[in-house]
């Protein structure tokens, strides 16, 4: 402590206090030491990096008591893998349908209607044939051929060498589907009935067929696999072999059917499309009898991917007709007065009773139908009382088709026209056609 006199004033000053360090050595008082563990001048950059390695030291020292021990996991190679992504293969769909297809051809009847399919769009189609010569002669890709080779050229219209060689191959088919079909929604297998390779290799094929909607992740593929099957014409009919085959081939797939072990399948006879297209050159026969089942067939597809303001024909509605196991078979017909009252109604009964494809299906089996009428727009815009006909015709259909659910669809194109298109169903199998390649009742 120093007392300071200051004029009549005495000030007592205490260490620490401002003037009292000068007021203290003027009188000769020693200043008190600074405490050792006190710097009197900032630290260093070095001695502040020293006291914080320090507590660091002590901090990972000191383990904090909330906090768990880590687990200590090895490192995996596995960690750095990346799982290469394989090559897309599939072909393109270039149909303008709402339901992807798949198609199988077999034997030399069975591939042509395959091309003919693959020549609207349907480009998931392979062919497959015990003649390498065959194969050769159809205009497809090589990648989509397959020779089942089985030592001789051809099966000889002998069903068992169709069968052995679809059994032989089995694995080698199923790649070449996995590679080139890709995710489809239907598989079709078509054969000639009559021949060798494609009738005695059709078992076999649905079942590589069931396997590969399976392998997609169908989880019904009976509903999803059917058969295109064509029946000789009478000429053919006349060497006794291939009428067996045909009978044998026709029955056994058409017991799949109506069991709903496969869907659809559709039974061509060429001997009435034959009578349909009378003075047909060498080089169009072919392509144009195969072509009045693949363009029929397809226009169904194409529809039911079409918009209309009037009445739509929907995918559900055309997906009820696919799975409906049985038989399914197609009518066309233009009609050309259509001003007159019941020419619509009376065309579309002759079409119901005439069909396209095959004969001798009783409507009564059928479980669903379907009628889709398209007009030119003129014609819908200026046609009085049009609408009245066409809604008479459509219930024609469903008493004709007495236990069958009847679906509708109008359209209108630019044509100037009107046509009426028949899909019906579910039906049993022709009992009078098959019993001309030989059936007893």
């Amino acid at each position: 402590m120093v007392i300071v006199v200051s004029g009549r004033h005495r000030v007592t000053l205490n260490p620490g206090d401002a003037g009292y360090e000068d007021a203290a050595r003027v009188r000769g008082i020693p200043l008190p030491e600074a405490p050792k563990n006190f710097p009197q001048s900032a630290p260093t950059k070095e001695e502040v990096r020293k006291m914080a390695e320090e507590q660091k030291l002590k901090t990972e020292e000191t383990p904090k008591k909330d906090e768990p021990k880590l687990v200590e996991i090895p490192v995996l190679d596995l960690e750095d893998y990346e799982i290469p992504k394989e090559k897309e293969t599939a072909i393109e769909d270039k149909s303008k349908g709402s339901v992807k297809y798949a198609f199988i051809g077999a034997g030399q009847g069975g591939s042509r209607l395959a091309k003919s399919f693959y020549d609207l769009g349907y480009k998931k189609a392979i062919v497959l044939n015990t003649s390498k010569h065959d194969l050769d002669m159809l205009p497809m890709p090589d990648t989509q051929k397959f020779f089942m080779n089985i030592g001789e050229e051809g099966a000889g219209k002998i069903m068992d060498r169709g069968r052995m060689a679809a059994e032989k191959y089995q694995q080698e088919i199923f790649d070449m589907m996995r590679r080139l079909f890709g995710f489809v929604d239907q598989v079709l297998v078509c054969v000639g009935a009559g021949g060798g390779t494609g009738g005695g290799s059709i078992l076999p094929l649905l079942g590589i067929a069931k396997k590969y909607l399976k392998y997609i992740g169908h989880g019904n593929p009976t509903e999803r696999m059917g058969a295109v099957i064509s029946l000789p014409t009478a000429g053919e009919a006349s060497s006794p072999q291939v009428a067996a085959n045909a009978l044998e081939v026709a029955e056994s797939v058409g017991a799949l059917a109506e069991k709903g072990e496969i869907s659809p399948l559709v039974i061509v006879d060429n001997d009435k499309i034959v009578k349909m297209y009378k003075n047909l050159t060498p080089v169009k026969y072919w392509p144009t009898i195969n072509g009045a089942v693949s363009n029929l067939f397809n226009i169904f597809n194409y529809l039911s991917s079409c918009a209309s303001s009037y009445t739509s024909f929907d995918t559900t509605d055309y997906l009820s007709l696919v799975r409906s196991g049985g038989c399914m078979i197609f009518g066309l017909a233009r009609i050309k007065d259509y001003k007159a009252e019941q020419n619509i109604s009376q065309t579309l009964k002759n079409v119901l009773h005439n069909t396209l494809l095959a004969e001798g299906f009783d409507l009564g089996t059928a479980k669903t139908a379907a009628a889709i009428v398209v007009a030119g727009k003129k014609i819908m815009d200026t046609e009085a009382g049009l609408m009245d006909k066409i809604n008479y015709a459509f219930d024609c259909m469903s008493n004709m088709c007495p236990n069958a659910t009847v679906h509708r669809g109008i359209y209108e194109d630019a044509r100037d026209s009107l046509r009426i298109y028949t899909i019906i169903s579910g039906l049993k199998m022709p009992k009078s056609r098959l019993a001309k390649l030989g059936k007893t009742e």
